[in-house]
């Protein structure tokens, strides 16, 4: 804080638009980073984990620490080798590496804030990545909660408008998941399940179950590239259209269809590979640690505040605000999510204009620090991981050279499909009367293969469209995706032939004057 302190100090008399100040304030962004880069890795355990969140708000945090900072993704500081031995041994019965593995790699791939991960091969042969909790981080995870509550209770002593508790009691809730890994297993396990239908183009690492535990993870190993290094990607052959675009949905279909979550996409998590089997490129989805599962009710709810947002819907987008509890602040959500203001005539995914600006400029004039935090407490806490991991994938689709165009469109799209889809208390439904089906029906020869039962997997019928379990919610769906694709193209036609006209009209009438597009 010094630092920058004695920045504007310095610059208070000379202005702050100099190139000389910008060079300036790189270098200080740079000793900062640095000097965060060192209390992580000094502390370790959450002070890593926050360090991570912060390397991957590419679109806020200044480029010194992300860049920085990006080491912790997956190079966090690692433990010795006898310390993951003595973790093996507690987990399974004095058992070492030696005795379950035929090869283990005693130099860790990765380490992050929680675990380090290490080659090894399987009795079988396999080739698999072990993930080994380090031994001592439920210790000092106890030690770092209660600093931040004691920071927290300090700051609402002294300044009771700033009401803090509950960030940290969210935090400890999140973190204390992801300590088992037997969770995480089983997490991967049905994230696999799910994206079944996206065949060879997602892949979630198979789980060998007889080699973990709750503090140490066996999975198969793949051999891929993080999803950001674009050197990495071209050489691989590999277009970041496609990654980018792959990476947006399977996480839209997550939070608008499915509501179970995978809350920390960042670089380390994602690796893209080529599939042994089409030979076509493949997202790898790793760390299944931190999951949130979404009510169906502020599923729906967040879908149709989607739906609002993108069609510039004020009615709908107030019904929405109020379901959410943040009624009173509904003229910021379009701010926060489409970077533009309610009743805009900018094209959506373009920058405001400067007199939408001066408007912005003016709402937040008023605004406090103790306002933004009633504002997030208010917020459900499902919205607050969703918030998360969204911010997440924007700095990683920013990185893959893509446009908020492309985030809003496809967020739409998957919104009016997870409003009309079939929720979770549907499937579940409909699995046990399979399951009963299956139990008192006998198949008949063509219906088996090898003897074995086939399961009737999920809904598949040629009039039903977007998930829908019956044909009026499918009509539904149709009905809403038409409208939705009529709104965006036909407002941006129109936008764009009202500046076409501007801009013939004053060339002119007057034919020297600059028009600026």
């Amino acid at each position: 804080m010094l630092d920058y302190k004695f920045l504007h100090m310095r610059y208070a008399s000379k202005g702050y638009e100099s190139e000389e100040y910008k060079e300036a304030r790189n270098l200080v962004h740079l000793r900062c980073a640095n000097r965060l880069l060192r209390l992580c890795r000094l502390n370790t355990g959450v002070y890593v984990k926050a360090g991570q969140h912060i390397a991957s708000l590419t679109y806020v945090v200044p480029k010194q620490y992300t860049d920085v900072l990006s080491v912790l993704q997956d190079k966090a500081p690692y433990r010795p080798m006898n310390e993951v031995e003595a973790i093996i041994s507690q987990e399974f019965n004095g058992l070492g590496s030696k005795d379950l593995f035929t090869e283990f790699d005693e130099t860790p791939l990765a380490a992050a804030s929680l675990a380090q991960v290490h080659r090894a091969r399987s009795k079988d042969g396999h080739e698999v990545a072990v993930k080994v909790q380090y031994p001592d981080v439920a210790r000092l995870f106890n030690v770092d909660v209660w600093t931040m509550q004691t920071m927290s209770d300090m700051i609402t002593f002294f300044f009771p408008e700033f009401e803090l508790s509950w960030i940290v009691t969210e935090f400890k809730q999140n973190l204390i998941a992801e300590f088992n890994f037997e969770a995480e297993a089983r997490n991967a396990e049905l994230t696999k399940q799910r994206f079944l239908h996206r065949g060879e183009s997602f892949f979630v690492p198979k789980i060998y179950r007889e080699l973990s535990t709750k503090r140490v993870l066996t999975m198969e190993f793949v051999h891929g590239i993080k999803i950001n290094d674009l050197e990495g990607l071209r050489i691989l052959g590999v277009d970041p259209t496609w990654v980018r675009n792959q990476l947006l949905e399977v996480f839209a279909e997550m939070i608008f269809c499915h509501g179970v979550v995978h809350c920390d996409p960042h670089p380390g998590n994602a690796l893209v590979t080529i599939s042994p089997i089409t030979r076509k490129p493949q997202l790898v989805l790793l760390d299944h640690g931190l999951y949130r599962e979404l009510s169906d009710d502020f599923r729906k709810t967040y879908c149709s505040l989607w739906k609002a947002l993108v069609l510039n819907d004020i009615d709908s987008l107030a019904e929405s605000a109020r379901i959410l509890g943040v009624g009173q602040y509904t003229n910021f959500l379009p701010l926060i999510f489409t970077q533009r203001i309610p009743d805009s005539l900018s094209i959506l995914g373009e920058d405001m204009s400067p007199e939408e600006r001066a408007i912005v400029h003016h709402q937040l004039k008023n605004v406090k620090l103790s306002d933004l935090l009633d504002f997030l407490e208010r917020l459900p806490r499902d919205m607050l991981l969703v918030f998360r991991t969204i911010n997440l994938l924007r700095g990683i689709h920013k990185q893959l050279g893509g446009t908020p165009m492309e985030v809003f469109s496809l967020n739409a799209k998957y919104a009016t499909r997870g409003f009309w889809c079939e929720t979770r208390e549907e499937k579940r439904l409909r699995s046990r009367k399979e399951n009963e089906l299956r139990k008192h029906v006998k198949f008949t020869e063509n219906l088996t293969n090898n003897g074995e039962d086939v399961t009737l997997g999920s809904i598949r019928k040629w009039y039903l469209f977007g998930g829908a379990p019956n044909l009026r919610r499918s009509l539904g769906y149709l009905k809403d995706q038409l409208w939705l694709t009529i709104r965006l193209q036909g407002a941006e036609l129109i936008i764009k032939c009202l500046r076409w006209w501007y801009r013939i009209s004053i060339t002119n009438s007057f034919p020297n004057t600059p028009v600026f597009q």
